[in-house]
């Protein structure tokens, strides 16, 4: 027998099991509590009432979109909307590892545990915290754009679980670290080392460089605008010493007739993963967390020591805003002495002028 008040849920027992009956969007819905105490049902009523005064529960189509019908409207506004090499890695980064997560859950039914689960996922994959932030981000974003649909094909987004990331980069190269580095890189690899190392160009930047962009004589790199983070095109000094052999061993083993042939390759063929040569590599000099894109800060790093000024240090690194320097600065045995020795000499010269 029924047992309610108008605008409550209305207990049922059916056999020796309670259920529940209430109402969403003029549609009836029948829960089983499973459970022949009514307490159980009590609670279970007082739940489900209370994730339907938040708007949590729905009988509208926005109960059937799949998490991966959200990822697929994303991919269509990135083509439209986004960069070109922004669209292309979130693509990546969708089919290769949000996809095969999330693309089978009800977007409304994904919960925060299970975007926590996620971020387990990718640390067992020894991936870090900001890999998964910046992942986990992306499908944020799916469902944000979901929500704005008409009629929306999401009514509650997620809290998705952030990990705080320490802004402070810790890798770089000495001189010396450096040699040895390069020298235990296969033959191929080492072009791409040497010209991140000394210019701080991201890495998928310098994996686009085709020779009509390298003039060795006025040693200088033209990045076009398009093909650069900032979407800006960017002039680059070529170095002599290192930078500048380097390139032009590269240039001998380039083969005119093929065309405007990417810069850095093996054999021809555009570099697309290097992790296992580079992983190898750093822990034969023993510099295993050593990562590609510290290379940036190591650069950014002798620039300031040589006295290049920081605005053009950031236009040769595409650093946006100053706060690279804030991000990559440090404060070594190096800069100690460094300064040591300039405020001594002050000390001396006031010292001297009394």
């Amino acid at each position: 027998m029924p047992t309610s008040k108008y605008g409550t849920g209305t207990l049922r027992k059916r056999g020796d099991i309670w259920h529940v009956v209430y109402w969403v969007d003029g549609k009836q819905r029948q829960v089983s509590s499973k459970s022949s105490d009514i307490r159980e049902a009590r609670k279970l009523r007082d739940r489900l009432l209370g994730q339907k005064a938040r708007g949590e529960l729905t009988s509208s189509e926005a109960d059937k979109v799949t998490c991966g019908e959200l990822l697929d409207d994303l991919l269509e506004y990135a083509d439209a909307n986004i960069k070109p090499s922004t669209a292309k890695i979130w693509r990546l980064v969708i089919e290769a590892n949000i996809r095969p997560f999330f693309g089978n859950v009800r977007a409304a039914r994904l919960t925060t545990e299970k975007l926590k689960q996620y971020r387990t996922t990718r640390k067992e994959a020894k991936r870090s915290d900001s890999t998964a932030n910046r992942e986990l981000s992306i499908l944020r974003t799916a469902f944000h754009l979901g929500r704005k649909c008409t009629p929306p094909k999401v009514n509650q987004v997620p809290h998705f679980p952030m990990v705080t990331e320490a802004n402070v980069r810790q890798g770089f190269l000495t001189d010396e670290q450096y040699a040895n580095l390069r020298d235990a890189l296969p033959d191929y690899l080492k072009p791409l080392f040497v010209v991140a190392y000394f210019t701080g160009i991201r890495r998928g930047e310098l994996l686009s460089i085709r020779w009509s962009q390298v003039d060795l004589e006025k040693r200088v790199i033209m990045l076009r605008p398009g093909e650069t983070k900032s979407g800006d095109a960017r002039a680059v000094p070529i170095l002599d010493g290192d930078m500048r052999e380097q390139l032009e061993l590269a240039k001998r083993g380039w083969d005119k007739e093929s065309g405007d042939a990417l810069v850095f390759s093996t054999a021809g063929t555009a570099i697309k993963d290097f992790r296992g040569a580079w992983e190898v590599a750093c822990k034969a000099v023993e510099l295993p967390d050593l990562r590609f894109h510290d290379l940036r800060r190591s650069a950014v790093i002798r620039m300031r020591r040589a006295g290049v000024p920081q605005v053009v240090r950031m236009k040769i690194t595409g650093h946006k805003t100053d706060s690279m320097d804030r991000r990559y600065g440090i404060v070594d045995t190096e800069d100690i002495e460094l300064a040591r020795g300039l405020m001594e000499r002050l000390g001396r010269e006031t010292h001297e002028g009394e």
